[in-house]
């Protein structure tokens, strides 16, 4: 089970590395340590820091929860079916968002490949806190994360759509010269 790091631990390099977070950029680094804080009306309400250790379960397959997760430092690894789908280390990359935007169970587990921290947000409670710079400053960096993430999915597509036409003509290409030898 994930371990809820004391606010003590809190220092200014976990708060520097959080403001790194396109999710953060627009908030101060006393706005974050509020959200964070155990004196807060935010604590235990939107975010939180949690310490996995490796081999952990972060997310478990067909669980129902809104929690979205930003790495702050580790590995994560995506498992569906048994296959590794995906893999995340780099701090801000988030995971377990698209159960949260679509309302339905999770789709696939993530196992803590190493020990590691992350930034865990209850996207089911931003709602509550509508109009105050901080759960507005969170909805718009999450929405812009998956923004971001379905334009380099669609720019992939974009590539590989091109890459099957170039190999699609080749193949008409090489059918008429074989055709055409099979003429002579």
């Amino acid at each position: 089970m994930a371990k809820d790091l004391n606010v003590n631990l809190l220092d200014d390099h976990i708060i520097n590395i959080l403001r790194k977070f396109m999710i953060f950029a627009d908030l101060s680094m006393d706005e974050i340590k509020d959200l964070l804080s155990l004196e807060a009306k935010y604590q235990k309400k939107i975010a939180k820091l949690c310490m996995y250790k490796e081999g952990e379960t972060v997310i478990k397959e067909g669980d129902f929860d809104c929690w979205s997760f930003w790495v702050v430092k580790g590995s994560y690894e995506v498992i569906q079916a048994d296959k590794l789908v995906a893999s995340f280390s780099k701090p801000g990359e988030i995971f377990g968002e698209m159960s949260v935007l679509e309302g339905i169970p999770r789709t696939a587990s993530v196992i803590a490949k190493t020990k590691g921290v992350c930034l865990c947000i209850d996207m089911s409670v931003i709602e509550n806190f509508q109009g105050s710079h901080i759960a507005d400053t969170i909805s718009k960096g999450f929405y812009n994360v998956i923004l971001g993430r379905l334009n380099r999915s669609k720019d992939k597509m974009l590539e590989e759509k091109q890459r099957l036409e170039l190999k699609y003509a080749d193949l008409l290409d090489f059918e008429r010269r074989i055709q055409e030898k099979a003429k002579k």
